[in-house]
């Protein structure tokens, strides 16, 4: 007896082959059978005529490192836009090691991006982190990158100093523990404090201890802007040195003729790269505006002497006076730093995440209308919302995307998706309907690709890249980790206002072997588990 069978759905098995007609058998938390028809009674059958069944999503890139922490709804988002597995740690601004009493002002920095659960977390290592996390009850499952960021924090703090070779050292067997416990590699966040003080024989020596151990490395790189090319081949460059394993971030520059660069000039970079050996692969969120800590607004002169300095500095007129000049100057360019002001314009710089009472009235409004409700220059408002906020202040940067370029780069077969969602204050709506929206829009709407070739760049292609060997693919063996969803409702949103609008048409999630979204509902129970690297232990 089976303890679900799924009947008369269209199967796309994610691996862009040909959708066919099947009944699936699930028993414990595998799929015993795929077959036309099964005949076999079972505890629960989900009638699935006329939708289609897909492996679980699995998201490469999410901030969600705490969510486990937070409200019930928040933390099912994932489920209900049929992701079954994500991958946390990213952008160099993760979690581990962050130690409570301990974290160097860590903490502070990253809560506009991790979120800001009310309760005193600390994570030594790995392991500490998946058993609280595990503790606490997951509603998808998780596997994560240890984040360089922190790493970098945890030993020489938010300075810019090249680390010794004792602190070097240091960092790679911290990293070193990081993938014998588990993780499925490291991530840099090279736009960042402190990710952006590391130069390349750091960064070198940190992949060297991934690649060792078969992981993967997965970037931000220091400019996304009109000097992104130059971005990308410094770490194309790196994972040529080190071996390592490549996977860049987000990969788009801005709409701006001025200021960005076309997808096609990036595309031509990375098939060099792989012409020339380098194992590199890139993801996306499809959404047109970016999300991003309110700090990386200043110039890097300005971030790079840690958050305590850089607080003290934004009291200073002189300082403010020279940021005021260098956003107004389009000419003005530092590695590790992309002019949002002027890519997006003031107006499209959204407050998203505060947490003083105070500050709350700016969730959901722009830089641009409230300077000019102050009357204030909108640096002088930044600066002093920083200072209150104690660094940790959540922006979205308004339609910097073009959608041109994203079409080009989703038709890549080195690209897959993921959907960057950060979950603090009010969310950018990539982390409520990343997959919904690419399903929906780019597969049915636009057709820019097949359903098959789309389902493969959500399941069975992230799956090869991590070494998920028993995901992202429906075959008889394999961990039943399913979504069934109605093509033609499925629907996700791209509304700033709204960002927080459930997608559509995810019909059922089935979560190692447990159903886990019936009928468009969340179940209560958690169903998720941690997942570590397979190769960890050499």
């Amino acid at each position: 007896m089976l303890n679900i069978l799924i009947k008369n759905g269209l199967v796309v098995d994610g691996t862009g082959n040909d959708a066919y007609n099947a009944d699936i058998g699930i028993l414990d938390d595998k799929i015993v059978e795929i077959s036309e028809n099964i005949h076999d009674s079972a505890d629960k059958i989900i009638d699935a005529s006329g939708l289609i069944v897909a492996p679980g999503f699995i998201d490469v890139h999410s901030h969600n490192d705490l969510v486990t922490f937070m409200s019930e709804k928040i933390r099912g988002l994932k489920l209900m836009q049929g992701v079954t597995t994500e991958l946390v740690g990213q952008c160099g601004l993760g979690v581990v090691p962050c130690v409570h009493g301990k974290d160097r002002g860590w903490k502070s920095y990253i809560k506009g991006v991790v979120g800001d659960p009310d309760l005193k977390w600390s994570f030594h290592d790995v392991d500490e982190y998946m058993d609280k996390i595990s503790s606490r009850g997951l509603k998808n499952n998780y596997g994560m990158l240890i984040s360089q960021g922190a790493v970098r924090v945890n030993t020489v703090g938010f300075s810019s100093k090249i680390p010794d070779t004792g602190e070097l050292q240091q960092m790679c067997d911290i990293v070193e523990d990081a993938m014998k416990k588990g993780a499925f590699g490291m991530s840099l966040g090279l736009q960042y404090v402190p990710g952006i003080f590391s130069r390349e024989d750091e960064l070198i020596a940190l992949c060297r201890v991934v690649e060792k151990y078969d992981g993967i490395v997965m970037v931000h790189v220091r400019n996304h802007d009109n000097t992104m090319k130059n971005a990308l081949r410094e770490i194309i460059d790196i994972a040529l040195r080190s071996g390592v394993r490549l996977q860049v971030s987000h990969m788009r520059s801005y709409a701006s003729k001025e200021l960005g660069c076309s997808a096609g000039s990036l595309i031509e970079i990375v098939e060099k790269a792989v012409k020339a050996g380098v194992n590199i692969t890139f993801d996306e969120h499809l959404y047109l505006s970016g999300s991003t800590l309110m700090t990386q607004l200043l110039p890097p002169w300005i971030t790079e002497k840690g958050k305590d300095r850089l607080i003290d500095m934004l009291k200073d007129e002189k300082c403010l006076d020279r940021v005021k000049s260098e956003i107004e100057d389009t000419s003005v360019s530092y590695a590790g730093w992309d002019n949002y002001s002027a890519v997006a314009g003031w107006d499209g710089i959204l407050i998203t995440s505060v947490k003083k009472p105070g500050n709350l009235k700016y969730i959901g409004k722009t830089v641009g209308e409230i300077s000019r409700d102050l009357n204030v220059h909108p640096v002088d408002f930044i600066a002093e919302l920083i200072i209150e906020e104690n660094a940790g202040v959540g922006i979205v940067t308004l339609n910097i995307f073009s959608e041109e370029d994203t079409l080009e780069l989703i038709k890549h077969p080195l690209q897959m998706v993921g959907s960057d969602s950060i979950p603090a204050g009010v969310p950018h709506p990539r982390l409520y309907g990343n997959y919904p929206l690419f399903i929906g829009k780019f597969i049915r709407d636009k057709k820019v690709l097949s359903l098959e070739q789309g389902i493969y760049k959500c399941t069975l292609f992230p799956a090869v890249t991590l070494g998920l060997k028993d995901r992202g693919k429906l075959a008889e063996g394999k961990t039943a980790d399913i979504t069934v969803f109605d093509f033609d409702e499925i629907e996700g949103y791209e509304d700033y206002n709204n960002s927080r609008k459930e997608p559509a048409g995810i019909k059922y999630v089935v979560l190692n072997g447990k159903v886990a979204v019936e009928n468009g509902n969340l179940c209560k129970r958690d169903y998720g588990r941690v997942i570590r690297h397979c190769k960890c232990f050499i």
